[in-house]
């Protein structure tokens, strides 16, 4: 019964990375157009703009080489790694204070060297992991997926 389990859900992945790849739209959150650069002709700075129903610190920056994102708007789900200014506890207390105001409501949490932030919404969870950081800063990753 387990095997089966796990083989349909490796074949409900599969199929979802097939249907997005011919959706045309990207599996990473939109990079901002225009003057969205980085000022020096390099790559463009990401945009949190699609990211509607979860709350963003102001002083973040995404990791695109640990984040991957399958749909947009109040309707993703995946995983969003960012790169934060803030301590981990200031980072502990804005998800705290701003998830309820996303329409979030707190099922868990768990405060320690690694804080894990447990909140449900409609038919989806979002799991917040914090961890401070080697140099300065912290590490938040935002993991969001259907519930059930």
């Amino acid at each position: 019964m387990m095997r089966l389990r796990q083989y349909l859900m490796c074949a409900a992945a599969i199929a979802g990375l097939s249907l997005a790849g011919c959706s045309g739209t990207s599996l990473i959150p939109n990079t901002s157009s225009g003057s969205g650069s980085d000022g020096k002709g390099g790559q463009p700075v990401p945009s949190f703009t699609q990211f509607t129903d979860i709350p963003m610190p102001s002083n973040s920056s995404l990791d695109m080489d640990r984040s991957i994102i399958f749909g947009a708007s109040d309707a993703w789900h995946g995983r969003l790694v960012l790169n934060s200014g803030g301590t981990q506890a200031q980072m502990y207390d804005f998800y705290e204070r701003e998830m309820p105001n996303f329409g979030w409501s707190k099922v868990t949490v768990v405060r320690a060297d690694i804080s894990v932030m447990v909140y449900d919404r409609e038919n989806r969870v979002a799991t917040i992991k914090l961890s401070g950081s080697s140099f300065s800063g912290s590490t938040v990753d935002v993991t969001v997926s259907p519930k059930g």
